[in-house]
């Protein structure tokens, strides 16, 4: 029965294959020129995740063949010291907080004592203002009496109790003159302290932006042990393992995008001229015959590549080659990445 069968499906995948070149054939051709056919790999836009820190693998949520989505966390890594080092930023944060709470307080303070050696020194000043008109009505009357009292026309006890007076208010008068300078003193000291609080202040301020950045570095550190992906795709390659130690750079996983599949070529540069940019392009894969991809030529190099192998065929030690890239349509997901496939390009006439 096995041999029966393999009687039949062999000469049916022959045939189908035969049918396959036979469309690609009938496709390709243009005005009788034949088509340019080049064997490809199939390629896709690749993102390879990796740390910007170094550490332990801790976890990776997705296997080879996993379908991911942009955004999603797939690697997490040790974030122990990390984590120590965000909490110790943020008690400093807090420290420096603290501090500038208590330098805007002294500023405050500071400004309250001036306002108050101000009041003191302006009632000061009208005292010594006062006193200093007690003085002068004090003298003039004592040299009133000094008159009266070489003319006999007052005692001499008159004369004496008004000259006591006059010095009385001398005396006053000069007190409430030191009390002026002293209340300038005040006022004086209130303001140089206030510039020291202000100084203080600006120093705190800066401190807890230094500490607010120091904080904002350590949680970036800390975001960075969790790593997501930046496309939807496939992962196509794990290079670690969990519980491995990783260095800032190094790959981790590979993930390839397969709505963005193309077919990578390198053409020979006698035959780059018959590849138009955008034009079309038929791409068969041996393990999936009967199938023929529909595509189109979406990229050519500018430059032309010195090619790793020989051609022995016409004698030249050198190859030069452009690459090419052939977008394919392939809505079933049938092709994947790595896959050889033979490209055929319709000849140009």
């Amino acid at each position: 029965m096995k041999t029966r069968s393999l009687r039949v499906i062999v000469p049916a995948i022959a045939a189908l294959a035969l049918v396959t070149a036979f469309v690609v054939h009938f496709l390709t051709r243009s005005g009788g020129v034949p088509a340019l056919r080049v064997t490809g790999i199939i390629d896709g836009t690749e993102a390879n995740l990796s740390s910007k820190v170094s550490g332990r693998i801790s976890e990776i949520r997705c296997r080879e063949g996993d379908r991911i989505l942009a955004g999603q966390r797939v690697i997490s890594l040790e974030s122990g010291d990390v984590r120590a080092s965000v909490d110790q930023a943020i008690a400093g944060v807090e420290r420096a907080r603290a501090d500038l709470k208590a330098a805007e307080a002294a500023v405050g303070g500071s400004v309250v004592n001036i306002r108050s050696a101000e009041a003191d020194r302006k009632s000061a000043a009208a005292d010594a203002e006062k006193a200093r008109a007690q003085m002068a009505e004090s003298k003039r009357e004592a040299e009133r009496r000094r008159e009266l009292y070489g003319k006999n026309l007052i005692s001499r006890e008159s004369f004496d109790q008004m000259a006591a007076a006059s010095d009385a208010d001398a005396a006053s008068y000069d007190s409430a003159k030191e009390k002026v300078s002293a209340a300038e003193s005040r006022e004086e000291y209130a303001v140089s302290q206030r510039t020291a609080a202000e100084s203080r202040r600006n120093s705190a301020r800066a401190a807890l932006g230094e500490a607010s950045a120091n904080l904002a570095f350590y949680r970036s550190r800390l975001n960075d042990t969790i790593i997501a992906t930046p496309v939807t795709g496939t992962v196509i390659f794990k290079a670690h393992e969990k519980g491995e130690t990783v260095s800032p750079g190094t790959a981790i996983l590979t993930v390839v995008d397969l709505s963005s599949l193309y077919a990578r070529i390198d053409v020979d540069e006698t035959k780059i001229g018959r590849v138009i940019l955008d034009g079309a392009a038929f791409v068969t894969v041996d393990g999936v015959p009967g199938k023929v991809f529909k595509g189109k030529v979406s990229e050519i190099g500018r430059y032309a590549e010195f090619a790793t192998q020989r051609d022995v065929i016409r004698g030249r030690e050198d190859i030069k080659t452009f690459r090419v890239k052939v977008a394919v349509e392939d809505p079933s997901g049938i092709l994947k990445p790595g896959m050889t496939v033979e490209v055929a390009i319709p000849g140009k006439r």
